[in-house]
């Protein structure tokens, strides 16, 4: 089911809670929210805050990935549940190249992306997360 009404929190909000570790926010969230601690960033200089556009998929099919990317708004970071399968690429160039157009702040994927989408995207993974476990 996609959900195209997506109440987002303020701008304000998001500047505050960037200043916290994703850890802290969880606790006081009830630890509800959160995907394993298996994800950590590519660089340890990426860091990205913004209203999340949640997803979960089934392995290898990235669809729901795609719909994300049509509704998100500049400042968005979309959160991939992939169940952590590293057997089929959830995201690729073509659709970091469309989240950097679309001033999307963040893709956070439990799952696994396409080497190419960090490798031939130096500026946009200064502005875009992509995180994965390792290879």
């Amino acid at each position: 089911m996609i959900q195209r009404n997506i109440s987002r929190v303020t701008p304000e909000e998001v500047q505050q809670a960037a200043e916290y570790q994703a850890a802290i926010l969880a606790d006081v969230a009830g630890r509800r929210g959160t995907l394993h601690g298996r994800i950590k960033p590519l660089s340890p200089q990426m860091k990205v805050a913004g209203p999340a556009i949640t997803v979960e998929v089934r392995p290898g099919d990235n669809l729901a990935i795609h719909a994300a990317l049509a509704i998100a708004q500049p400042g968005d970071v979309i959160v991939v549940d992939g169940k952590g399968d590293l057997s089929c690429a959830l995201l690729g160039e073509i659709m970091a190249t469309q989240a950097e157009a679309s001033g999307i702040a963040g893709i956070i994927i439990d799952g696994a992306r396409c080497r190419y989408a960090t490798s031939s995207h130096i500026r946009c993974l200064l502005r875009i997360e992509l995180v994965a476990p390792p290879n």
